[in-house]
């Protein structure tokens, strides 16, 4: 099962480098058109502690 939780959730720093590594990604590939992409975080960082420790956490970017 997958969580989606908001990038605000994730820290600043990491947030960060989530959105430049998902821009950097499509770059490469040479995409012209955005998209929805969904970029797993890691589960300590999410901020959720009420969720089950198994669930998958993702933040949706459009890029």
């Amino acid at each position: 099962m997958t969580i989606t939780v908001p990038i605000t959730q994730v820290g600043i720093l990491r947030a960060t480098e989530i959105v430049h590594g998902s821009r950097n990604d499509a770059a490469r590939r040479h995409e012209t058109e955005p998209r929805i992409v969904s970029v797993e975080v890691d589960r300590s960082r999410a901020g959720e502690s009420d969720g089950i420790p198994s669930q998958r956490r993702v933040v949706d970017l459009r890029v």
